[in-house]
């Protein structure tokens, strides 16, 4: 006890916040309060893992504390870095620091513990190499020296780069790991901004150098030269980076899909947030989840300390899962598929977080746990002194049979850097990881003349193991050139390869091709030196993982012939490959800015146009020449041509790509004049009304589109004709409304009118085609139908009459003449209307909704605790709810994979916990991460457009808007662009439903499948009351407020405040006590009350069944309310209820104040069913 204490007063003595009482609250993304704190042994007793292993504790609290990241270094010490400062998110110095642990007598617990550097701030990253220590101090990684190994800084910190954010604390830069290739590896996370520079102390510094700006990605830093370079970008907020067996990197991400295989030059699918131009994501590699979604940590685990079922695997940590998940991973091409495993280890304890797991000296599996009931960011925001910052653990996970279990036991570790060279290379085929990673790297480090003879020696020889050679390679490429001749080096390994493909072993032989590639690659070297005989050549031979390295290579080589054309074969070879045609554009798009005239001779070659994979990358192509400076038309003529005379499938993708840039505006003006004159020959036979050309609808489309006038009539017919698809007869509305042709207002008139009507779904994208369609007449048609339109078309019709002033007008003219009630118009689109220049909207907008109040609702607190009661009371269908879902959220959410994905898909994201859930459904614009920021964009054709940002470049802003629809603004059509402190989803849903379809509608979404799941299970707390009990003052009004929304101020003696299951057979009930026998118990608020409304203060209150109180209840400035015994004399059942008028507070905001007063000393104890404001 004498440790903690001490560590109490350390926190105390540096400010910090120490939590004395924590409600029992349900933190985000646990079922449940959590249990109570366990000792360590105690905790690691009860963990549950397979036979034959046991959990160990190496270290914890007092000598470890709030661990976050952890290295190993040569000599089997543990270097971890302790943040008391989460979730600060200033920058500078602070109160954290890296600590050494050290096992000094070999019996398996550290012993010895060292501050090696303090006054950090928030450390999340640690690596120890190249004679000192890096560490991910946002916003720098600094290098600290300690050249003579001996745990003490033998300097000052010097900053690496700088520029990380520090606008999300929990997605900082972390998981320094060293790569194969001896590069320093890192990650940061997708809502943490960060513009990174080198500082003018780098040797890469330079005065212009514009710096990277990024959110979530992989970047890497060269130990020796310094060098910073972002590695690939997207996922969420990943933390935690493996390396497999074949060098490939792996990291585990939150929220989003848990397991990413990570390649140079990718992108990746991000949680949130625009898109480059141009990209084309890449998606995770699994297709199974584990339990909930927070990943923390991942490593690959290889030692033959654990049976073979357990080795060459990936193991995560689940923080609220409480458990260590395993995936095996499988190839597939040029990447992997992954396997859902069994779980490794479940801690059975709330309070388990594992942020880092690492392979350890003697083999066995190394858990770093930052040990705290508060999993998540929003609980550390919301309550920072209930984090606990006195605790954590480093557990090792150990095999206890079979042979080799006696050899396992802890013993001192052995120093490495001690070994010779030839010591070392010996170790490359170490058994465990750790030993083959530390040797591989301290090899790098020495870079000495016999050694890297030893290692090409090693290289050269088949009698030496894969995994010895792999890594002599991995050596030999990561050491500076100057030591040995690269380009022979390169081929050496290029023809090792042909050797091994001879054999008949062409996994070994891609592996070793597509690191010489890559390290070629990282050195920027020519392709003539790779490849003599031209890179074709060795294309044409080269398995998967060899072909992604190469298009790779291609970008980067400053010295390749034929590049498009190499690009464009990798392509035509990629087969199904999943990840092969993402990295070959990510790679050849910037190229096309300046070669289209290479593309063309490219695509001149019938074998690559007719292939499959080049066919399908076709419209993209177009797409990025379309955007080039300067605007070359016949570039676009020839390659229109060529595919429309050779893939006709592949060309009608293409005409249709030409006429959606036509349709959104970004091609018009003297370019389109250009395109128009350029095409005319290609298209004049396809135009032929007497052909039976295959493309001759997309061509008619694309001339309606650029408003020639032969084509209007058979538009009009595709559009009406039911024997046209759905998606052509959509295309021939586009081409009409970007012609600007009124007719095809009443095309779409009649189809609304048919009977029976067409597909619901049809008939709104139909109403979508009309934004754009700037002519009298769209409001009356829209306003005529809105009474006939399903209740999820309703909601789209009203946002696409408030995108136009004349339309808004019409709006809100209807809503004053009672034609509409004022609830169909959604608080964010009453602000938009608002924001508007035009004074007649504000002022229809204020005669007939109502006044339009600036940012969060501040009364949404109360709203939250009255929804709260009211769904604990009222249990609605979860099948009804299903659909009141589809009217009011499919638009922009999807769950259960039906639904619109503009927001967050919510199947796994925002239902967390009961709590989460009614915040971001009654609160939506509580907190809205960066990635789900509302835009605005006005045009100069008077349009006005809310959704979230996809992209923004030079040439264009394209929103998300409700429905999922994309929605393409030119740069030049744009008079102003915004960005909104709200949320894209609506406020004030609790007026916009009726209250049968509020219960309804969480009946469904509660659920954590679909209801007609039998499997389906309800999250906790909805229906049941979670009790809980507070002596802590600062709780007692969030624990009031279950029952009395609103009031804000509350006092309580005995036992503080509780929230009961029952009492006298009512749930949900607030226990207080009087202060003293002179001081009463006090509930308070202020609350605004409406004005034309009759307004009754109903207060519902019970007693201790062995006493009595008195309430007292004021209002405003009147006196006593409220002034009444509470006893079984003058209740009935254990209840009294009272309803006071307070109407004469009309119009005012007035505070409300409750008094729990003593009356004899005796179980004065008040029990509080509801207190509630009622306005009819």
């Amino acid at each position: 006890m004498r440790g903690v204490e001490l560590a109490v007063l350390i926190l105390l003595s540096l400010g910090m916040p120490v939590s004395v009482s924590a409600a029992d609250v349900i933190p985000h993304a646990q079922d449940k309060p959590p249990n109570a704190p366990r000792d360590a042994e105690t905790a690691a007793r009860l963990m549950t893992v397979p036979e034959g292993f046991v959990v160990d504790v190496v270290a914890c609290e007092p000598n470890l504390i709030n661990p976050v990241a952890m290295a190993i270094d040569e000599q089997g010490r543990f270097w971890i870095t302790e943040s008391v400062e989460y979730p600060r998110r200033s920058a500078g110095p602070g109160k954290d620091r890296v600590k050494v642990l050290e096992d000094t007598d070999g019996d398996g617990k550290m012993d010895k513990f060292s501050i090696f550097l303090d006054g950090l701030n928030i450390p999340s990253g640690v690596q120890v190499g190249y004679g000192g220590v890096w560490i991910a101090n946002a916003p720098d990684i600094l290098f600290v020296p300690d050249a003579d190994r001996d745990g003490i800084a033998d300097g000052e910190p010097q900053v690496v780069v700088t520029g990380f954010g520090r606008t999300d604390t929990h997605e900082l830069p972390n998981s320094l790991t060293w790569g194969p290739d001896g590069w320093l590896y890192g990650l940061n996370g997708v809502f943490n901004h960060s513009h990174v520079k080198y500082p003018a102390s780098n040797p890469n510094y330079q005065k212009q150098h514009p710096g990277w700006q990024f959110t979530c990605a992989m970047f890497r830093i060269h130990p020796r030269t310094r060098e910073f370079q972002v590695f690939c970008e997207g996922t969420s907020n990943p933390w935690g980076i493996a390396f497999n067996h074949e060098g490939d990197a792996f990291v585990s991400a939150c929220v989003i899909d848990h397991l990413w295989h990570l390649v140079e030059t990718g992108y990746y699918h991000r949680q949130g947030g625009p898109y480059p131009p141009h990209t084309w994501k890449i998606d995770s590699i699994v297709k199974h989840k584990h339990q909930k979604a927070a990943y923390c940590g991942i490593t690959w685990f290889d030692s033959d300390a654990y049976p073979e079922a357990y080795r060459k695997k990936l193991y995560m940590g689940n923080i609220h899962g409480g458990c260590i998940n395993v995936d095996r991973i499988e190839r597939q091409g040029s990447t992997y598929a992954g396997f859902g495993e069994p779980d490794f280890l479940t801690a059975n304890d709330a309070w388990f977080m594992p942020v880092v797991q690492k392979t350890g000296p003697d083999g066995c599996l190394y858990i770093l746990d930052w040990y705290d009931r508060y999993h998540c960011y929003q609980d550390a925001n919301r309550d920072p002194a209930g984090i606990d910052r006195l605790k954590g653990r480093l557990y090792r996970v150990r095999y206890t049979q079979g042979p080799t279990a006696a050899s396992r036991r802890p013993s001192p570790p052995v120093d490495l850097a001690l070994e010779s060279d030839e010591q070392l290379i010996e170790r490359l085929a170490h058994p465990n990881v750790w030993v083959r990673d530390t040797a591989q790297r301290l090899l790098t480090e020495r870079n000495s003349d016999h050694g890297v003879s030893l290692l090409a020696k090693v290289l050269a020889d088949e009698g030496q193991p894969l995994e010895r050679r792999l890594r002599a390679m991995w050596v030999l490429g990561a050491i500076p050139p100057a030591a040995h001749s690269v380009v022979s080096w390169h081929r050496h390994v290029l023809d090792l390869a042909d050797q091994l493909r001879s054999q008949g072993r062409s996994a070994e032989a891609a592996l070793f091709a597509a690191w010489a590639v890559r390290l070629a690659g990282d050195r920027q070297e020519s392709a003539e030196a790779l490849a003599p005989d031209g890179l074709e050549t060795l294309i044409r031979t080269a398995e998967p993982p060899v072909l992604l390295q190469l298009a790779i290579f291609l970008g980067k080589t400053r010295f390749a012939e034929n590049r498009v054309r190499c690009w464009l074969e990798i392509l035509r070879r990629a087969g199904d490959d999943p990840l092969l045609p993402r990295i070959v554009w990510q790679n050849l798009h910037p190229y096309l800015e300046q070669h289209g005239a290479e593309l063309l001779a490219a695509l001149r070659s019938e074998e690559l146009l007719r292939a499959t994979n080049v066919a399908a990358l076709l419209p993209r192509i177009i797409d990025r020449l379309l955007a080039r400076e300067p605007f070359e038309a016949p570039v676009i003529q020839e390659l229109v041509g060529l595919v429309c005379q050779r893939h006709p499938e592949i060309g009608r993708q293409v005409l249709q790509a030409l006429a959606a840039k036509i349709q959104s505006g970004e091609l018009k003006g003297e370019p389109l004049a250009q395109l128009k004159t350029a095409l005319a020959e290609t298209l004049h036979p396809l135009l032929d009304r007497d052909s039976a050309h295959p493309l001759q609808l997309e061509a008619s489309l694309l001339a309606v589109s650029w408003q020639d006038p032969a084509g209007f009539a058979a538009a009009r017919d595709v559009l009406e004709s039911t024997r046209f698809t759905t998606d052509q007869r959509l295309a021939a509305a586009h081409a009409l409304v970007a012609a600007g042709q009124r007719d095809v207002l009443a095309s779409i008139a009649r189809i609304f009118a048919q009977s029976p009507p067409a597909a619901a779904e049809f008939r709104g994208k139909l109403l979508a085609t009309l934004a754009r369609l700037d002519v009298p007449g769209v409001d009356e048609f829209v306003l005529r139908s809105y009474a006939q339109l399903e209740p999820e078309l309703q909601p789209q019709a009203i946002e696409l009459l408030t995108q136009r002033p004349q339309w808004a007008v019409a709006l809100l003219t209807a809503i004053g003449e009672k034609q509409l009630p004022p609830t169909v118009l959604s608080v964010n689109q009453a602000r938009k209307l608002h924001e508007t220049k035009d004074e007649r909207i504000r002022e229809l907008l204020a005669r007939h909704w109502g006044q339009v109040r600036e940012g969060r609702s501040p009364d949404r607190d109360r709203v939250i605790a009255e929804m709260r009661t009211f769904i604990r009371n009222n249990k609605g269908d979860a099948f009804a709810g299903e659909a009141v879902f589809k009217k009011v959220c499919a638009q922009c959410h999807k769950i259960y994979g039906e639904g619109q994905e503009v927001g967050p898909d919510i199947t796994l994201n925002g239902r967390n916990d009961y709590a989460q859930l009614l915040s971001n459904v009654f609160d939506p614009s509580l907190v809205i991460g960066a990635g789900y920021r509302t835009y605005t964009v006005a045009t100069e054709d008077g349009r006005v457009i809310n959704g979230l940002l996809v992209e923004d470049s030079a040439q264009r802003i394209v929103l998300k808007v409700q429905g999922g629809k994309q929605e393409v603004i030119p740069r030049d059509a744009i008079e102003e662009f915004r960005v909104s402190e709200t949320s894209l989803m609506p406020e004030q849903l609790e007026r916009q439903l009726a209250p049968t379809e509020i219960a309804d509608l969480f009946a469904y979404i509660t659920l954590d499948r679909p209801p007609r799941d039998p499997a389906a299970k309800r999250l906790p707390g909805v229906y049941e009351v979670v009790p809980r009990e507070s002596t802590n003052p600062g709780e007692f009004s969030a624990i009031f407020q279950e029952v009395g929304p609103g009031f804000s101020q509350v006092t309580s003696g005995e036992g503080g405040v509780a929230l009961l299951a029952e009492h006298m057979g009512r749930a949900g009930v607030v226990r207080t006590h009087p202060v003293s026998r002179d001081r009463p118990a006090e509930i308070s608020g202020t609350f605004a009350i409406p004005a034309g409304k009759k307004t009754t203060l109903v207060v519902e209150v019970a007693h201790d069944p062995r006493g009595d109180w008195r309430l007292v209840a004021a209002a405003g400035d009147s006196g006593r309310l409220i002034d009444e015994m509470i006893s079984k004399d003058t209740c009935r059942d254990g209840w009294a209820t009272f309803q006071v008028d307070i109407s004469r507070y009309a119009g005012q905001q007035i505070p409300i104040r409750l008094w729990n007063q003593a009356n004899d000393w005796h179980y004065e104890f008040a029990y509080w069913g509801r207190v509630r404001l009622v306005s009819e």
